[in-house]
């Protein structure tokens, strides 16, 4: 087999922005030329966790051009195992029924071959895999930052009210036993209905707010209402008045 794109990017200072990097190998199957195009993957929901792969790409033509997609995941001892092999045209045509049997093998040896040329395209792949891995490590940290904010601005108004937690979780117990009593808060819900009226609802349908139709649109409280963090609290079936 000929290297038609050998690799020579260190992993070290490839550059990402560049796109994945792939190796191109001319070849053959079934003795006619075919063109081998080398891109490592991840397997994707595997555990224990990533499981490094290459998808061989295999262009050649019998009686028609075909693709084909074989793809090979890494297991013990760095052997590549073959998952499946794909073909971008029909399956019923009798070219592709011809050339499949022999694409699997072909491309398995073409990796094979090509084993130390692909090192430095599979250590770029752990590279960008890394750090899809980091800007999740990112989100979560800043998920756990805001929830630790929410938790200490929820302990500081508890605090105002100078009741002890013990006494507090008491009487949240008590109010449970009473359907609708403790307070339903969220993001409202707008209807308009038949006779004129705009109402503002809880998340579970208790009122709030009625407003003329009129006197809705460009309103301070319509802004609100479309703001995605206004929330709305009420008590029961109703809920306190909201400013206009």
């Amino acid at each position: 087999m000929k290297s038609i794109q050998p690799t020579t990017h260190p992993a070290t200072s490839y550059d990402h922005s560049a796109g994945p990097p792939e190796l191109q190998v001319s070849g053959e199957v079934g003795g006619r030329t075919a063109v081998f195009t080398l891109r490592p993957t991840f397997a994707e929901s595997v555990d224990p966790g990533p499981l490094l792969g290459v998808a061989v790409h295999v262009a050649t033509h019998f009686r028609i051009p075909l693709t084909f997609t074989a793809t090979f995941n890494q297991v013990t001892g760095q052997r590549w195992e073959l998952v499946r092999v794909l073909c971008d045209q029909d399956d019923y045509l009798s070219s592709v029924r011809a050339v499949r049997p022999q694409v699997a093998a072909c491309a398995a040896r073409v990796l094979e071959e090509q084993r130390a040329q692909m090192e430095p395209l599979l250590a770029v792949a752990r590279e960008r895999e890394a750090a899809y891995a980091l800007a999740e490590v990112y989100r979560a940290r800043t998920a756990a930052a805001d929830a630790h904010r929410r938790v200490d601005a929820a302990e500081d108004e508890f605090g105002l009210f100078e009741v002890c937690e013990e006494r507090a979780a008491a009487v949240i117990t008590q109010l449970s036993r009473r359907p609708g009593a403790l307070p339903h808060a969220g993001p409202p819900v707008v209807r308009s209905t038949s006779y004129g009226r705009v109402l503002v609802l809880c998340p579970v349908g208790h009122l709030v707010q009625s407003v003329k139709a009129e006197d809705w649109t460009g309103s301070q409280l319509a802004a609100r209402c479309a703001d995605p963090a206004f929330t709305v609290t009420c008590h029961g079936q109703t809920g306190e008045p909201l400013p206009h």
